[in-house]
């Protein structure tokens, strides 16, 4: 109750102590700490408010603005966890659908994929057309929620692309990628990376050719605009924690650095 209702002073206080961002790993660090500085330090009044909320809770169920909270910040984290426990205690690939409500009352849908992100697995919906159930699921979803679906959420997307924002000084605009799903983290890494390559070799349709480029990194990437001792590699291989971590540096360097965010030294010429 006390973390939903003052979610947004809870965080506030996080950054302005320890500096960390919401949406980088950081704030995780030092998340429970403060959040349970935050229930110690409840006056009597807040605290009989609290339980007589969560008793309200309890009895009538979450609010829907809370679940919509819930689900929207949770769900990839917690589903990649069970599927990542399952595979190395037992040995089992998962591919997840799920539904909900969105914050305005939508019912949406999600695919959650992790399996090229475990032991040396291929994505299934990257190689088998999962839409092909997507029908009986929304059928079933329609039914169970008594709603028509409004979305199909971006988790499990079957392309690889993603367009950025370009910003008054020309370059692309990061996103806050706090609640983007993992597909989509290293979409967004893999946009930004081959616009940065354009950019420097000129040519608008050059994608980044991952075969010279990772054995000639040192030359090609200054060391600035990458994490300390980060071996890049090509997105499609990168794993959740590989793209983030080029995003939490990134969008650390978009918002706190005058320098540019990102730039190649040069470009690969047959």
């Amino acid at each position: 109750v006390v973390e939903s209702q003052r979610k947004k002073e809870l965080l506030k206080k996080i950054q302005d102590e320890t500096g960390a961002k919401p949406g980088e790993a950081e704030m995780m660090t030092h998340y429970a700490k403060y959040l349970a500085r935050m229930v110690n330090s409840l006056t009597q009044d807040e605290v009989e408010e609290a339980t007589q909320t969560a008793a309200q809770w309890n009895k009538k169920g979450i609010p829907s603005e809370v679940q919509a909270d819930v689900a929207r910040r949770k769900s990839e984290d917690i589903l990649q966890y069970v599927a990542t426990e399952m595979f190395k205690k037992a040995g089992m690939r998962l591919f997840m659908m799920s539904a909900w409500k969105n914050e305005e009352g939508k019912l949406m849908v999600s695919s959650h994929d992790y399996n090229d992100e475990l032991g040396n697995g291929e994505s299934f919906v990257k190689t088998y057309d999962w839409q092909a159930i997507l029908p009986e699921w929304e059928s079933y979803v329609t039914k169970q929620f008594g709603e028509h679906l409004q979305g199909l959420s971006g988790k499990g997307r079957k392309d690889n692309t993603y367009k950025l924002e370009i910003g008054g000084n020309r370059f692309p605009v990061l996103p806050d990628h706090a609640d983007l799903d993992s597909d989509t983290r290293k979409a967004v890494v893999r946009a930004f990376l081959n616009w940065h390559y354009q950019d420097c070799s000129g040519k608008t349709k050059d994608l980044v050719p991952w075969k010279e480029v990772i054995p000639r990194q040192d030359e090609l990437i200054p060391p600035p605009y990458l994490p300390d001792g980060h071996k890049i590699r090509e997105t499609s291989r990168m794993n959740r924690d590989e793209a983030t971590e080029l995003l939490d540096f990134w969008f650390d360097r978009q918002q706190n650095c005058r320098d540019v965010t990102f730039e190649f030294y040069g470009w690969w010429s047959k």
